[in-house]
């Protein structure tokens, strides 16, 4: 260790160099493990703008026992026992009853929900200011010729009627701007249906995978089909999964590069150093000693260029954090060792062709020439 740490310190610049290829190639793979470990729920979170992934509809509808259409009779899910099955899975879900009123002389229509988690569903709405008592899609207000803080009379079936605030406007960019959003309990009584809902929109995060589990656990009991927007899901599969192979496909090729560039200066290092070598060879050094003193050259490169490479990468995972996803990066205990490890594998790669070159030296050739 004594000749390893004088002979690069006499050669500190070219020792430098190596290092420093070593923490180019560390810092990447730091700054892209920070990453990763949230990438999934940052990106998820971007996802959630595309609104449900999943719908829980009567095992009636489209190709089930009945052929029946949304909003015929049987038609309906009982809420409270379907709640109950969102709930236990652990879905976030917004139930809906439509319900077609009569309101200012025109057919309108209004679905019954979960005001709240309708929002929380469909974060890509537009809410003007206004009451959210309840929502009113944009281009339904301007038919009607209503406003936010009017109000509307709702005539339901056998004769029922409720009048209700005209809240918030919502535009949508879809087929929600043309529907009036009130509170469940308000279309159940409209309709005369209580404890019945149309279906449930739902969110679930994980992929293709996780909305099939989720499917066989909410369809165990019968009564409800899941219907999987496999749009959305593979969508948000895909992207996470080629986010992930474009970090892991950069590290490989900074690495590859800071082992290339580590090699070539090692090389020199070792060129340098051969009449040192010759010289420890005369007076009686091993195969195992050459080895072993090359090998802890490079030991202390790739910790040196590992510990230097970690910190700067923590830098970069910083700025991308928020750059790129408007937040901040957890740090992660488990990244230091890894990009020490890479490191240190990087760096022994890096110096076998230099101790292939040392083990090649010979001592009488070598002095002579000097």
């Amino acid at each position: 260790m004594r000749l390893a740490w004088a002979g690069m310190w006499r050669r500190r610049g070219t020792a430098t160099l190596a290092v420093m290829a070593i923490a180019i190639g560390a810092s990447v793979a730091s700054a892209l493990l920070h990453v990763s470990r949230d990438v999934g729920d940052q990106l998820s979170h971007e996802l959630r703008a595309l609104g449900p992934n999943l719908l829980l509809v009567p095992d009636t509808l489209d190709g089930g026992t009945g052929g029946a259409t949304l909003g015929a009779p049987g038609a309906f899910l009982p809420e409270r026992a379907m709640r109950e099955r969102l709930r236990a899975a652990g879905i976030d879900h917004a139930p809906q009853l439509v319900v077609i009123a009569r309101a200012n002389g025109q057919s309108v229509p209004v679905i019954g929900t979960d005001l709240a988690a309708a929002r929380r569903l469909h974060p890509a709405w537009r809410v003007e200011d206004g009451d959210g008592a309840t929502l009113i899609g944009r281009r339904l207000a301007e038919r009607l010729g209503v406003s936010p803080g009017g109000r509307l009379v709702l005539e339901g079936a056998g004769g029922r009627t409720r009048t209700l605030p005209v809240g918030a406007r919502i535009e949508a960019g879809g087929a929600d701007d043309d529907a009036f959003w009130i509170p469940l309990a308000e279309a159940q009584a409209l309709s005369g249906r209580p404890d019945q809902v149309s279906l449930f929109q739902a969110r679930i995060e994980g992929g293709a995978p996780a909305a099939v589990r989720a499917t066989a656990n909410l369809e165990r009991g019968g009564g409800a089909r899941v219907m999987v927007l496999h749009a959305l899901t593979d969508t948000e599969a895909g992207l996470l999964e080629r986010m992930r192979r474009l970090m892991a496909l950069v590290t490989a090729a900074a690495l590859v590069a800071a082992g290339l560039c580590a090699f070539g200066t090692l090389t020199d290092l070792a060129l340098e150093r051969r009449r040192d070598v010759a010289l420890m060879k005369s007076l009686g050094a091993t195969r195992r000693d050459v080895i072993r003193l090359f090998a802890s050259e490079s030991l202390m490169i790739g910790l040196l260029g590992g510990a230097f490479g970690w910190l700067i990468g923590l830098g970069f995972a910083g700025i991308i954090g928020r750059e790129v996803f408007h937040t901040s990066i957890a740090l992660r205990g488990d990244v230091p060792l890894i990009v020490l490890g890479l490191s240190l594998a990087v760096a022994a790669m890096a110096g076998l062709g230099p101790i292939r070159l040392a083990l090649a030296v010979e001592p009488a050739a070598a002095l002579k020439g000097d």
